[in-house]
């Protein structure tokens, strides 16, 4: 016996399964998505699928190649660096580091960056126009000259470059949410709020909060890209991880000595910033273009 409908409801997806369901649409996105999924998974389990520990050395297998060159070996899949340390290990170690770094450093931005962001964006006059000025004049300074000027004050090292990094990040974070607060505030809905009498702070969170944190996500993810770009040139600078530790950023500085005899030191961590970042900037632009869809629904 057929299933009968005794009530003909019509489906209204959430907010986030519209979402979903036009982000699915772009192949791109689901390629970057998988990409940025596999990079995760190596960050956060990445003890336990390193073959050797990254500080390793073995003097019997200086500079090897890869496994699929002629000298290579399968004892080390990606080869070995000048002092012999598994260059494979170094790698999963190194994003893990690198990623790692970037996330808590755009997790740190994100919330001190939304906070100010808030603020300005419901507060009006003197105040706000001071603070928007400060902004405006914080976006044209690179994050990356803001990082190194940070550095040079707080002393060199992983925590105090991710912290630099992360104090830079947070003009990007008050600028998308007080631009997006003062756009809702002068929608019908939000005036409709008010004419019923709830107060600033309601509407922030029975109003604003809900539709904000898309935003917040996208601005987020590809803020993580520029941090990860930045943990890597100070690293490279030596003014982030210093050689002890295995980062993205230090190992491609590590290798420029032996650039001609041993390129897979330079390009292997190169490869692995470039798709991180590549990918990470796709799941971006495919999350703008699906919530751009979605509200244009």
């Amino acid at each position: 016996m057929p299933d009968v409908n005794l009530y003909d409801d019509e489906f209204h997806p959430s907010p986030w399964q519209s979402t979903w369901r036009e982000f699915k649409q772009s192949h791109i996105a689901l390629v970057g998505l998988t990409t940025l999924s596999f990079f995760v998974v190596l960050a956060i389990l990445g003890p336990i699928l390193t073959p050797y520990a990254p500080d390793l050395q073995n003097t019997t297998a200086l500079l090897l190649p890869p496994a699929w060159h002629d000298n290579g070996s399968v004892l080390h899949l990606l080869g070995t660096d000048v002092l012999g340390r598994d260059m494979l290990s170094r790698i999963i170690y190194g994003i893990q580091v690198t990623f790692g770094g970037a996330v808590g450093a755009v997790l740190f931005a994100l919330i001190i960056g939304t906070a100010f962001g808030v603020i300005a964006g419901m507060t009006s006059g003197v105040r706000s126009s001071i603070l928007n000025h400060v902004l405006d004049t914080f976006m044209v300074i690179p994050s990356l000259l803001i990082a190194i000027i940070i550095v040079a004050i707080l002393g060199v090292g992983l925590s105090n470059a991710v912290l630099a990094i992360g104090l830079a990040l947070i003009p990007r974070f008050v600028h998308a949410t007080r631009n997006f607060i003062k756009e809702e505030f002068n929608k019908d809905y939000i005036k409709t709020a008010r004419l019923d009498g709830a107060s600033s702070v309601q509407i922030y969170f029975k109003n604003i909060l809900p539709n904000m944190i898309d935003v917040i996500i996208v601005q987020g993810t590809l803020a993580i890209s520029v941090a990860i770009l930045d943990i890597a040139a100070l690293g490279f600078l030596n003014l982030g991880a210093q050689t002890l530790l295995p980062e993205l950023g230090v190992m491609i500085s590590e290798g420029l000595a032996t650039a001609y005899i041993a390129p897979w030191n330079i390009l292997l961590p190169g490869l692995s910033i470039f798709l991180m970042v590549i990918s990470i900037n796709v799941v971006g632009d495919g999350l703008r273009s699906a919530l751009r869809n979605r509200m244009s629904q």
